[in-house]
């Protein structure tokens, strides 16, 4: 069986590279290949505290693609804070470079796993910018 903790790191990073495409211009331009990972009931707090829903995020996306095209996203520090029936809540530092500039945020992330059981949908994110 596979560790929960290398589980949560796949879906943290292997999201986040999509985004960090999708804010590029690169590989698809189809909203769903990222939005298909989110629970319908997820909710965002942003690191400078702006809440957004999951409509809100499938309305803005789209619009997204191709508008921060030398992003990088750097991923780490994962942890598992606590697994429970349905779910996992896990925690990361997220890195992000735009020419010179650069910051940091800590991530706590709500998943819930998919009806299946086979793969972790995001359900709720709070962001924290590192001072």
């Amino acid at each position: 069986m596979t560790d929960i903790a290398d589980v949560v790191t796949k879906e943290i990073v292997e999201l986040h590279r999509l985004l960090q495409a999708w804010f590029c211009g690169e590989g698809t331009n189809d909203p769903e290949v990222i939005l298909e990972r989110f629970d319908p009931g997820y909710m965002m707090v942003g690191a400078a505290g702006r809440v957004v829903s999951y409509e809100d995020f499938q309305k803005i996306l789209p619009a997204l693609h191709g508008s921060r095209p030398t992003l990088v996203m750097q991923i780490s520090d994962v942890r598992v804070c606590h697994a429970f029936e349905g779910g996992v809540l896990a925690f990361y530092r997220e890195v992000q470079t735009t020419g010179e500039s650069r910051n940091a945020r800590w991530s706590s992330v709500m998943f819930l796993f998919s009806e299946d059981g086979q793969a972790l949908r995001w359900r709720h994110l709070h962001e924290t910018f590192v001072a």
